[in-house]
This record gives C-alpha cells, sequence and structure tokens, in this order.
C-alpha cells in the first residue's frame, strides 16, 4: 500500500478519477435539478426562490461564461445531444434540459475543478497542521474523497454550490492558519457570494485568536470589524439584488421532517455516529489546538439545521467536513504505526 501511495502518478490519476467519480454521483443522485425552488436553470439566470438564489457565485459564473459563447455552439450542443438517443436517456436521468446543457457543462467543469481544488487545499492544510509521510497524506485524501458522496441522500437534493462551499471554507481554514490576513479577506468576500455559512469562520479565527500574543487586541477586533462589515454588504446586496424573488430571507424548518427525529433510530446509525464521535474525540490532548478551536462550528451548525434545515440533511455540515477528517487523521495514523507530528500552532 505505501509504494502505491508513494507514487505521484498513480495517486493524482486516483484522486482525479475519483473526483469524477464523485462528481457523477453528486449530480444523479440526488439530481441537482430535483428542488423546485432552486431549478438549475433559475439559479443560473437569477430567478430562483430565496434563500437559494442568494448562493450565486457559481451560478453567476456559469450565466458569464455562457454568455460569451457564440450562440452557434449552443444551439449546435443542444441538437447533438437532442438527436442522440443514449445522451437524450442520460439527459432523462440526470433531469436536465437540453436547452441549457452548455450551462450544465459549464457547471460540471466548474464543479469539478472546486472538488480538486478542495482536495489541492486539504492537503496544504494537512501539511500546515501534522507532519507525516508522503503516502500517509496521499491516503487521507482519498478516504476524504470517498467520504463525500456518504452525504448525498436520495430524500434530499444536492445545490451547484456545495463543491464551492468545500473548496473556498477550507481555503479560508488554510489562510486562517498561514496567517494571511489579505488574502483571507478576499476569499472571504468571494465565498460569501456562495454560502452565508462563510460567516463561521469569523467564528473560528475569534476562538483561535483570542489569547495569541502574535495578535493585537486592535488588529483582533478590527479584523472581526472588517468581516462582519464585508458580510453585511453582500447580504445587503444579495438582498436588493434578488428582493422580487420569491420566497423569503431564510428557511425556518424547526417542526417540517425534524419531527422525525422522535422516531427512533437504526443500531447502524448508532454505531456510525457512536464511532466517529470517540474517534473524534479520542487522544483529545494531542489533537491539534487549531482544529478543536474549529470544531466548535459544529455546534452553531446543528442549531442551524434544526432550525433552518433537517437534522438528518448531512450536506449541512460539509463546512466542518475537512476538520473532522483532520482530527481522526491522527487516529488513523495510530492505528497504522504511522510517523506523525503535530506542528505545533
Amino acid at each position: 500500500m505505501k509504494k502505491l501511495f508513494e507514487n505521484k502518478i498513480v495517486c493524482r490519476t486516483l484522486i482525479a478519477v475519483i473526483s469524477l467519480y464523485v462528481l457523477i454521483a453528486f449530480v444523479k443522485l440526488p439530481p441537482i435539478n430535483g428542488d423546485e425552488q432552486s431549478m438549475f436553470s433559475e439559479m443560473v439566470y437569477g430567478t430562483a426562490w430565496k434563500p437559494f438564489v442568494y448562493r450565486t457565485l457559481l451560478p453567476t459564473t456559469v450565466r458569464l461564461v455562457s454568455g460569451v459563447i457564440p450562440e452557434e455552439i449552443h444551439n449546435s450542443l443542444t441538437e447533438k445531444f437532442e438527436s442522440n438517443h443514449s445522451l437524450v436517456l442520460v439527459l432523462e436521468k440526470l433531469k436536465w434540459e437540453s436547452e441549457f446543457i452548455t450551462e450544465y457543462l459549464i457547471a460540471m467543469v466548474l464543479m469539478y475543478f472546486s472538488l480538486l481544488g478542495f482536495v489541492y487545499v486539504f492537503r496544504k492544510l494537512f501539511d500546515e497542521i501534522y507532519s507525516s509521510h508522503l503516502w500517509f497524506k496521499n491516503l487521507i485524501s482519498v478516504i476524504l474523497l470517498l467520504a463525500i458522496p456518504a452525504m448525498f441522500q436520495p430524500n434530499y437534493s444536492n445545490y451547484v454550490y456545495d463543491f464551492p462551499a468545500l473548496f473556498l471554507f477550507t481555503l479560508g481554514l488554510l489562510l486562517l492558519r498561514q496567517r494571511k490576513w489579505n488574502y483571507f479577506l478576499v476569499i472571504f468576500l468571494i465565498s460569501c457570494f456562495n454560502k452565508e455559512t462563510t460567516i463561521l469562520l469569523t467564528l473560528i479565527f475569534a476562538i483561535h485568536f483570542y489569547k495569541k500574543d502574535e495578535v493585537t487586541r486592535k488588529f483582533y477586533y478590527k479584523f472581526i470589524t472588517f468581516q462582519l462589515i464585508i458580510f453585511a454588504a453582500v447580504k445587503i446586496l444579495l438582498f436588493i439584488l434578488f428582493k422580487n424573488n420569491p420566497g423569503g430571507f431564510v428557511e425556518f424548518h424547526l417542526i417540517d421532517r425534524n419531527y422525525l427525529l422522535f422516531n427512533g433510530y437504526s443500531l447502524t446509525t448508532f454505531v456510525v455516529l457512536l464511532i466517529i464521535f470517540l474517534t473524534i474525540f479520542s487522544r483529545w490532548n494531542e489533537k491539534p489546538k487549531f482544529l478543536k478551536d474549529a470544531l466548535w462550528i459544529a455546534i452553531p451548525l446543528v442549531i442551524l439545521t434544526f432550525l433552518l434545515g433537517f437534522f438528518d440533511e448531512l450536506r449541512d455540515f460539509y463546512e466542518v467536513f475537512p476538520v473532522i477528517i483532520l482530527l481522526i487523521s491522527l487516529n488513523i495514523a495510530r492505528i497504522l504505526g504511522v510517523e506523525f507530528k503535530v506542528i505545533k500552532d
């Protein structure tokens, strides 16, 4: 196994192929066009329901790229798909409209590179926190990718902004760890146009750097203020741009499906959750402080999920996903007997 994961070409090919599999699974089950309030074409052209339309980074990028492609190419692609029986079947399976095939293909490319970017940034963050063998980092990268489809659920839709959220939030974590404040603010701004949970990066900064001598009190409060101003400005802008769209600023789902929580749960669910919980918190004293501080965002995520989402919709926890994988990496290293060192913050 070591030799396999030490080979650069093999690992890069493996990550590229698994990423492609994850992307196909992402758009297939459930389809990204499965929610009537956030239909793909309506997201791209800004007519979807609020609050989904606020997550506009990738949809707007798709619209801009599509806008510079000549109409002849749009028509040619549509005709090619509509005239091929096999391609028609693919469109039916995915619930894609043939007239927007150009936009779908652009979105697929952007989502694929977002996924690859997520893995790349995760590996950089791994190197900032741990010192270990290359083969082990490659192994964790593969585990990271293979774990993502476990959060795809047939009862819920996947959304075009999910992979960009994984990429941008993890990049924000990396920049916080590296103390690259100016770059962080730029990514924070961009990420605010993708998903409002970007504000959780502010919470991580507030917790982790609260008692850091390297950060003065003046800078600490100023940096938090900058983030809050950016977040508020983006939210106000999006509110104005989409004020005439149907829907509300947020969606409350406290009752909805959450009442099913009282129906009990299976033994398998209990065992899986118990293993994850024990793995995260075992050897707690050895775990990096940065990751332990970042894990605090799980609390507001759970609360927000109960109020504004559904308790069993796992995609609501994407922001804490890389933190959890990094935390359990230490345990996996100990089990495998891998030479592993935590880099002090």
